[in-house]
């Protein structure tokens, strides 16, 4: 007898004789264990609002309610004088600066999440209640169907409200989650999505800036009974970090033009991307279709714009934005092979996306000399500049864009996004399943075959211009310079491969 047929043998003999238990999950175990994976910073809020621009919203509103207030601060570090006149922009900048440094060190007792997207449908409230049955739709960056359970890390029983109906979680035996889904009272239904969030475990906020702000800082706490001093860790949730996350997020949201924070009911941030398409010039030398390095896409369509980032009653940012339309042409066999792992099919178009500083940008940070007491809403956008500017010199810090950042760099000056597979906590690109690898390789070259194309074009423009200058030259070849890329240095070798091999890109619609 053939080891397979014995082990056959045993089988259908253990089925027939043997004592049957079923397989026990302990649902929160592994809650926590999947929790355990979601170590980035936000990634609550990076999971819900993926979901929203998923549902195609517009809009995400993030409410956070705090203890009520302490009495108002009176050092000079907090306190605020506004001019007795009539309110500017700058005076309710100024209103919404003291409103938020009220609520320093308060304690959060809640989240809330709220967007304007499509409300559930039947198929999305059963989803919702399954943990790893992720979003079939093709065209969605969700693919695991766990990323909504990063909200226990915050709660143990969320509410979600959408539409005419909510459903909310319950835990029985602190072993199995149960949920019960019900319809709302006439006055609270809308045509709006809430995650809400009751916190579990006492978090701080933070809203001075340049204070301690790590996740487990230390809180001073006064203990009356025993009148004595003791430390107590205290998570936080650091709310200038937060502005600058929310603001990278925009980045390269499909839907989503605005992101707006709300505290105890005032709105205390508010920031909106708004794009301006740039029509190809007349004589330049123009985009030619083409196929990707083993043709799995066929790059059709070239799009460039301008990506305004504004700060209500602040400052703003524009960045070149580049989209190039592919169609996927991947040969059956690898195709089914992907869809055997991620339960779902490649989208048949993708885009890939980058987005960098234009030369006049450039040039005006690179001699810009940073002031004393700089506004933290110009920090905040500048964060969004795939580019660092530290002592007169410019180095690349790009990130790699899965719907949301990403901690992996490109290793040059560009962001870049596109329908990336990544590992299932989302921070890392798949580079180790033998399919998937496959697929992603291919994607990386390709944003570095367009990265080349931007880079032709630039230089061509810049031969076109008289009397050019040596240091004009640098300022254009600023977001063309490579390092390494990390964490993992392969991602930016696949870029440089094809950034670094001239090719034929361009066609010119005049005659030389």
């Amino acid at each position: 007898m053939g080891e397979f047929t014995l082990l056959d043998h045993l089988r259908s003999m253990a089925q027939q004789n043997g004592n049957e238990q079923r397989v026990q999950v302990n649902q929160r175990l592994l809650i926590d264990k999947m929790l355990a994976r979601y170590s980035s910073d936000f990634v609550v809020f990076r999971e819900l609002i993926q979901n929203s621009d998923d549902a195609k919203a517009t809009s995400f509103h993030f409410e956070i309610t705090c203890e009520p207030l302490r009495p108002p601060a009176t050092s000079a570090k907090t306190k605020i004088t506004l001019p007795s006149k009539e309110l500017t922009a700058q005076n309710e900048s100024l209103l919404m600066s003291n409103t938020v440094l009220k609520f320093h060190n308060s304690r959060i007792t809640q989240l809330r999440m709220v967007n304007n997207g499509i409300v559930f449908e039947e198929t999305d409230w059963k989803r919702v209640a399954s943990i790893a049955e992720g979003n079939t739709n093709v065209d969605s960056v969700g693919q695991f169907g766990v990323g909504f359970f990063t909200v226990f890390s915050y709660c143990d029983e969320p509410i979600i409200t959408s539409g005419n109906e909510y459903m909310a979680f319950v835990w029985r035996d602190d072993i199995s989650l149960t949920t019960y889904r019900c319809q709302l009272p006439i006055e609270q239904q809308s045509n709006q999505t809430s995650i809400i969030l009751k916190m579990k475990t006492e978090y701080i906020l933070i809203t001075e800036a340049n204070t301690d702000s790590s996740e487990n800082r230390v809180k001073l706490a006064k203990n009356t009974a025993k009148d004595t001093t003791k430390k107590e860790t205290v998570p936080s949730i650091d709310f200038n970090q937060l502005k600058t996350y929310l603001a990278k997020v925009l980045s390269f949201t499909k839907y989503i033009n605005e992101i707006s924070v709300k505290i105890n009911g005032d709105t205390v941030f508010q920031i909106k991307k708004t794009k301006v398409l740039i029509p190809p010039a007349q004589g330049k030398a123009q985009f030619k279709k083409q196929s990707s390095v083993h043709s799995i896409l066929n790059l059709n369509r070239f799009e460039e714009s301008e990506q305004t980032f504004s700060i209500t009653n602040g400052p703003s940012l524009t960045l070149r934005h580049v989209a190039v339309d592919a169609a996927v042409t991947i040969n059956e066999k690898l195709h089914s092979q992907i869809q055997r792992t991620m339960k779902k099919r490649l989208p048949s178009n993708i885009q890939i996306q980058i987005l960098y500083a234009s030369n006049d940008l450039i040039a005006s940070r690179r001699s810009r000399t940073p002031p004393i007491d700089s506004d933290p809403n110009a920090e905040i956008l500048n964060s969004l500049i795939p580019l660092k500017f530290e002592n007169g010199r410019v180095s690349p810090s790009g990130l790699i864009f899965v719907g949301l950042g990403t901690h992996q760099t490109t290793g040059l000056g560009m962001h870049a996004f596109s329908h990336l597979i990544p590992t299932i906590e989302r921070e890392n690109i798949d580079l180790q399943d033998a399919y998937i690898s496959i697929w992603n390789t291919e994607l990386l070259m390709s944003i570095g075959q367009i990265a080349r194309l931007i880079y032709e074009r630039t230089m061509l423009a810049d031969f076109n211009k008289s009397q050019k200058l040596i240091d004009d030259y640098e300022i254009s070849l600023t977001s063309y310079s490579f390092q390494s890329s990390v964490p993992d240095g392969k991602i930016g070798m696949y870029l440089f491969l094809m950034q670094s091999s001239p090719g034929n890109l361009l066609q010119s619609d005049t005659t030389r």
